[in-house]
């Protein structure tokens, strides 16, 4: 072990040890969703099982609240919910990757757990990246001394060589295949290029996959491919997207799915049109805090994504804290009429503490419910449009007392649901309102399922058809939900409360 990774360790154990002694350190942490004990985290990665047991690594900073020169921890769950937190396994310690190990993934192969990252180098002042190898045991992973094993000679063409990464790494009739991004010179704007080896050393280009072309975003990260209900799907984060007219993207970084055909003749992707707006890309959760998503595949057959819950561009982690950033809640994906639905995991309810129920609920001014209060809850409402008399809003203040609140907002003649986090309690001027549409339903029925944590909502639109995620980081004692409209609506609702399970032997 390096002495980079040693420290590394040691101050995962301390720091959880601080944590576990502080009532106020633990009181602001999410209570089910994955954040290291402190520093900082960014991309999930690795996201795979190996003997029968989900692993999960992470982009991360052990030392400090702001990005840092990237380490890889580690993470692993039975359930998805409840996290046992491993020892760091990557640091930046060798020639190919002393200046960060950035983002990658993870397969069981041979009988071995084999990671595929990003390995940042110095050539002559330039932070060059290329890819890289390491095989481990569940515990311990050793770098291949060949590190890099794909570089530049690699490649038949021109491109930055500061922005090549992310790879994707599976194993198919005998041959180990990796995607990854880089941005060519050419259009400097992203693509998708794939390799493959048969023994992990040595590597042969095939083709570009899929690119840009300049006129989806610049440059492509966090690459994952797979197939779902016979459909060919890539996600991609992709930088410098322009909003555009139609207001489906949002400026900045942006998560999107694509579907299609991948052709294994010239191992290129022919894209699908999208039905949520009509071009060949679409928004996989329209809120501020979704990232760099990852999947895996379970045992039973389910196609399981997690991503980063935080924003390149909206930094929002409060001062005091000694952790930053989290993972969103892991989500189920189901492709349904070519639309991508996504919902949490079903082993949610394995941590319902009670349940609650209302049936024509009356809302004319502002009301409460029982069982809808406090920080961490799982609940969903349900509005016919045959019920809403003379409503044009319908708001719903989260996380609230007499000086803070975070609203979600509904505007049922423009069909949109804002987010707005300005009371939360920030004290510095960040993103704080995002506003997406839906289309409406034909059976007239809006349904919003909440997932409320210490600091973040997770909402869930008609059944997955489409999400919105958003942090805040709110006083731990305002714990009110208020319901506000500005004429009469009647609905349904069932709300269950979360907590940790109790004597559950199958859990970690």
């Amino acid at each position: 072990m390096s002495i980079q990774l040693e420290h590394a360790q040691t101050m995962e154990t301390e720091s959880a040890s601080v944590i576990a002694a502080d009532k106020q350190l633990t009181g602001q942490r999410p209570v089910f969703h994955f954040t290291s004990p402190s520093g900082w985290i960014n991309d999930p990665n690795g996201f795979s099982y190996f003997n029968g047991i989900c692993h999960l690594f992470f982009q991360y900073y052990p030392y400090g609240i702001h990005w840092g020169p990237m380490h890889w921890g580690h993470a692993t769950t039975k359930d998805f919910i409840s996290w046992h937190n491993e020892p760091a396994v990557l640091a930046p310690d060798t020639k190919a990757d002393e200046k960060g190990c950035f983002s990658g993934t993870a397969i069981e192969a041979a009988g071995k757990h084999i990671i595929a990252y990003t390995g940042v180098s110095d050539s002559n002042g330039i932070n060059v990246q290329n890819q890289c190898i390491a095989v481990g045991d569940g515990k311990t992973y050793t770098k291949l001394p060949c590190n890099p094993v794909i570089t530049a000679k690699d490649i038949p063409f021109q491109y930055d060589i500061r922005d090549f990464r992310d790879p994707k790494l599976w194993y198919e009739n005998g041959n180990y295949y990796l995607a990854a991004v880089l941005k060519t010179t050419a259009d400097r704007s992203g693509s998708l290029v794939l390799f493959s080896s048969k023994e992990l050393e040595k590597w042969t280009f095939i083709s570009i996959i899929d690119g840009s072309r300049g006129n989806l975003g610049g440059m492509w990260e966090c690459p994952d491919l797979f197939r779902l209900t016979g459909h060919d799907i890539i996600l991609l984060s992709i930088q410098e997207i322009d909003a555009g007219r139609d207001r489906h993207f949002h400026n900045g970084n942006n998560s999107v799915y694509m579907t299609g055909f991948f052709t294994t003749q010239t191992h290129t992707f022919r894209r699908d049109k999208r039905p949520e707006n009509g071009r060949d890309a679409a928004l996989l959760d329209y809120g501020i805090d979704f990232y760099a998503p990852q999947t895996t595949l379970t045992p039973d057959g389910r196609r399981i994504m997690i991503a980063w819950m935080h924003n390149w561009e909206a930094y929002s982690t409060p001062e005091g804290y000694i952790w930053s950033g989290m993972m969103t809640f892991p989500r189920e994906l189901i492709l349904k009429n070519n639309w991508l639905y996504q919902f949490p995991v079903h082993e949610i309810t394995d941590y319902y503490l009670n349940d609650f129920s209302g049936r024509k609920c009356i809302l004319s001014g502002t009301g409460t419910y029982p069982g809808i209060h406090g920080r961490h809850l799982d609940f969903t409402i349900r509005i016919n449009d045959s019920d809403n008399t003379g409503s044009r809003n319908m708001t719903i203040k989260f996380a609230a007392d007499s000086d803070h609140y975070t609203m979600l907002t509904y505007n049922f003649t423009a069909h949109s649901l804002t987010f707005d986090r300005t009371f939360c309690g920030y004290c510095r001027d960040v993103l704080s309102v995002r506003t997406m549409y839906i289309s409406p339903e034909e059976n007239g029925i809006l349904e919003l399922r909440c997932l409320l944590d210490t600091c973040s909502l997770e909402v869930f639109i008609n059944g997955g058809k489409y999400s919105f995620t958003n942090t805040f980081y709110t006083p731990q004692d305002a714990a009110d939900i208020l319901f506000e409209s500005d004429g009469t609506i009647i609905f349904d609702y069932e709300s269950h409360h979360l907590g940790k399970a109790q004597n559950k032997k199958d859990m970690i």
